[in-house]
């Protein structure tokens, strides 16, 4: 009997010996030493666009402060919190302040590094400087480079080290080279953006000398997910062409992306505050040494409480511009449709551009389609509604092209599949996307009914955006007589819009399209 009992003590003993090592996923046991092996989680958010207040899908910073709080809960030491980029631009009560209440959301939540995203050069430098120097926390962009030093530039730095649990963390942020198409020439023209994935490269062993054991690459780079998990964009890219690199956090394309490429987890969480992303590590302290990497994206649920903190600095923070986002500016019978993914003129690409038109008395109004950001639903229309449509301080630009320059600008517009169709005022045009690339415009006449003239000059209003070159609109660079106006658009729209008073409009056929049916496009981010 007592032998029986010995050997089950012995076999007990075993058991436990098992089950530990198959928990603990180490042999750590075997010397006593289980705080050799340290959790970490990385929780990340991208594209906010400043969405403060809860709104439909978006639960808003009250809820997602409450939801950052009850994740840190569960591994308060070894958390970091990191924001991919385009944190402030898109919502009336960001756009209003310039972001500044966005930052300051950031700083309660104690976030430990943000990377640029395009939209942070919106508001234009003086801004960005300003919040980058209300942020408690530092802000991060490794390719960018000022083209007077040709180095990073000072309001930023490629990198940061934290400490978690003892372990060092580096996080590289990068941007992605779109910026420099998508953003204003006026504000990003003194600088370049080089290839993130050679950016990591360099630093990488800079960062491993100064003993970083995990190395986090904060990006705004795009990334996507098909239903299979195969997951695709720049920041796969880059995991594919770096080493030495633990993590990738991904933006800009508004995706749900939670996978490994090349065994480094890449993670993106949706848009919106609508979801954390979240990357757990298991570090070897002793070796330095990534034992495991998981990667999910967390919802945030509709159920969250607010945190209640949060809800009253909202409540203080946002009265300062309630008057005037809920300023009336007219009254629409019919919903100002528009969607930038689709290839047609938009309700709202119609009027705009017709209201551009009319202000600047030109003969052809040209808008990007990004360049207004969502519908106008029928009823008051307010300032609020206008902020939300434009948010970006695009002013009109008038110069002088020819019917040749005019039809450059309507091949480059009206076929591209990467920025979406541009919107456009005064002319008919009849296409014919059947027909050999060159001939596809089967005409083009002026309100007046008169062909367009090749060879004789028009006046052109557009937005100082394009008429930089933004979106790759080059050719308006090289029209005559060029001038900008300094009349914010938006707040032309709200002039023709007060002169109307009540807006009775459901577009026309100005854009007519010849042997095929339409379909959408995918949306520029």
């Amino acid at each position: 009997m007592t032998g029986i009992l010995r050997r089950g003590k012995v076999l007990f003993w075993l058991l436990v010996v098992i089950i530990s090592i198959t928990v603990t996923g180490q042999t750590g046991l075997a010397t006593g030493n289980d705080e050799a092996f340290v959790s970490l989680q990385i929780l990340s958010i991208n594209d906010y666009h400043g969405s403060l207040a809860e709104s439909g899908k978006n639960p808003g910073a009250a809820k997602v402060t409450q939801f950052l709080a009850d994740q840190k809960a569960r591994n308060p030491e070894g958390t970091i919190l990191l924001a991919a980029g385009d944190m402030m631009q898109g919502s009336p009560d960001s756009n209003l302040l310039y972001g500044k209440s966005v930052i300051d959301v950031m700083n309660y939540l104690e976030f430990d590094a943000m990377t640029l995203g395009n939209h942070e050069f919106d508001w234009g430098m003086g801004v960005l400087e300003e919040r980058i120097h209300q942020a408690a926390f530092p802000v991060l962009c490794a390719n960018i480079i000022d083209g007077q030093t040709g180095k990073n530039p000072n309001f930023v730095k490629p990198y940061v080290v934290v400490e978690r649990k003892g372990i060092k963390l580096a996080v590289i942020g990068v941007i992605t080279q779109e910026t420099a198409v998508t953003t204003n020439p006026k504000v990003i023209g003194n600088y370049t953006f080089t290839d993130p994935a050679a950016a990591v490269r360099n630093l990488v062993p800079e960062l491993k000398q100064q003993g970083a054991q995990v190395i986090i690459v904060l990006s705004h780079l795009s990334s996507y997910m098909n239903k299979a998990g195969i997951i695709t964009g720049d920041g796969p890219k880059l995991a594919r062409e770096s080493t030495g690199i633990d993590a990738i956090i991904t933006g800009h394309s508004h995706q749900t992306v939670h996978g490994k490429v090349e065994e480094i987890p890449v993670v993106q969480a949706a848009y919106n505050g609508r979801a954390v992303g979240m990357i757990e590590m298991v570090i070897d302290s002793q070796h330095g040494t990534v034992q495991s990497r998981e990667v999910t994206v967390l919802p945030v649920p509709n159920t969250t409480v607010p945190d209640p903190a949060m809800e009253k600095f909202l409540h203080h923070s946002l009265q300062e511009i309630e008057p005037l986002k809920k300023t009336a500016v007219s009254y629409t019978h019919f919903e100002l449709s528009h969607d930038r993914s689709a290839p047609l003129q938009t309700v709202l690409g119609q009027f705009v551009t017709d209201g551009m038109r009319q202000t600047a008395e030109s003969d052809i109004a040209f808008c990007n389609i990004g360049g207004l950001r969502t519908s106008i639903a029928a009823g008051v229309i307010t300032m609020g509604n206008l902020y939300e449509v434009m948010p970006f301080d695009n002013t009109l630009f008038t110069l002088e092209l020819t019917g040749r320059e005019v039809m450059q600008v309507l091949q480059y517009g009206l076929e591209n599949k990467q920025f979406g169709m541009m919107q456009y005022s005064g002319l008919t045009i009849v296409y014919d996307p059947q027909a050999p690339q060159g001939n596809r415009f089967v005409s083009v006449k002026l309100l007046n009914g008169k062909p367009l003239a090749i060879d004789k000059t028009y006046k052109v209003v557009t937005n100082d955006f394009m008429a930089t070159g933004g979106d790759g609109f080059t050719m308006l660079q090289g029209g005559k007589n060029r001038r900008d106006t300094g009349i914010f658009l938006r707040d032309s729209l709200a002039e023709v819009m007060k002169k109307s008073k009540v807006i009775d409009f459901t577009g026309d056929n100005r854009w007519i399209l010849r042997n095929t049916t339409a379909k959408p496009e995918k949306e520029a981010a």
